[in-house]
């Protein structure tokens, strides 16, 4: 029964729009499809795999950074800047990851030095006056173009991009289930296990490290890239501590041993500050209660409480 929850999620996702009427509720869900499919991503590294990276957030705001830069600046077509934009980001996950599994390094070291990466990209794009605006950031007014058989419609309407952020979260859902389904899902998931084991029957341990941390930093790149257009603003916020402590704070709320978990936990935490009208420092003290209960109480997050250990969906 639980295998249908994600689809059943999708259809009524794509009936939604029927029902929903007000701009600002489309802009809540679009946000929460956006973040989900931040944590979906990021949980190919952290659930899948058992790595604790805060590498996520610089991938996200780096290849934000560089569409917003080709497209305005250098006025490239939104589509084709996605392309050197994941590639930066690619090559810079490479980098980090390569030098993290050579040293062999595990657990608090892995998530320190990760963090110390992504801190300096993002002290590199708050410096980068000339070319990022530095701590002012830059305003994106151009807007994706979509190629329909009535032609081409510019992505500015709040129903559209509902659309296009649900498109991008089931992108990101299937890229990541068909990895996890494949040889590379049954390496990371003897990795996961026991790592030593892995590496006695012969699964190269350092290369399928590689892979997933790489996969999902790329994916978390897409996002950005859509993310920094649909805000219409980006900053060198979008690569900060906070952002990666967000994502870890969803994947745990909706449970890390599956695919569908995070998405819950993405709607809910992007949903919560509108449900509940609070100020800044209330909501914080509400968000840490919510966390330490899912913990205490709910150790596999609200999807995995309903259903089987270590199913995944």
């Amino acid at each position: 029964m639980i295998r249908f929850v994600p689809l059943a999620a999708l259809v009524c996702a794509l009936i939604a729009p029927l029902v929903l009427k007000s701009d600002s509720t489309f802009a809540i869900v679009t946000f929460g499809f956006l973040l989900a499919s931040l944590a979906v991503s990021f949980n190919l590294i952290f659930g899948f795999t058992g790595q604790l990276s805060f590498f996520h957030a610089a991938s996200f705001g780096v290849a934000a950074y560089v569409t917003a830069i080709l497209v305005g600046d250098y006025r490239w077509n939104f589509w084709l800047a996605i392309v050197p934009a994941l590639a930066v980001v690619g090559l810079l996950a490479i980098l980090a990851g390569t030098i993290c599994f050579r040293f062999k390094l595990r657990e608090f070291y892995f998530a320190v030095v990760t963090m110390a990466f992504s801190e300096m990209i993002r002290l590199l794009v708050v410096n980068w006056n000339s070319v990022t605006n530095g701590t002012l950031g830059m305003t994106v007014t151009a807007q994706p173009t979509l190629w329909l058989p009535s032609g081409s419609v510019a992505v500015s309407s709040a129903r559209l991009w509902y659309y296009v952020a649900l498109a991008l979260l089931v992108v990101t859902y299937v890229i990541c289930q068909r990895v996890l389904a494949s040889w590379i899902g049954r390496c990371l998931a003897a990795i996961r296990l026991n790592e030593q084991l892995g590496e006695t029957l012969g699964v190269n341990v350092v290369l399928y490290k590689l892979l997933s941390f790489v996969i999902g930093s790329v994916l978390a790149g897409l996002i950005g890239c859509f993310y920094g257009f649909y805000t219409g603003f980006i900053e060198p916020q979008y690569l900060s501590i906070t952002q990666s402590l967000d994502i870890i704070a969803m994947v745990l709320l909706g449970g890390v041993n599956s695919l569908f978990g995070p998405v819950i936990g993405g709607l809910v935490l992007t949903a919560l500050p509108h449900v509940i009208d609070l100020s800044a420092e209330l909501r914080i003290i509400l968000y840490g209660a919510i966390l330490i209960f899912v913990i205490l109480v709910m150790p596999r997050g609200i999807f995995g409480f309903f259903s089987r250990p270590r199913h995944v969906v």
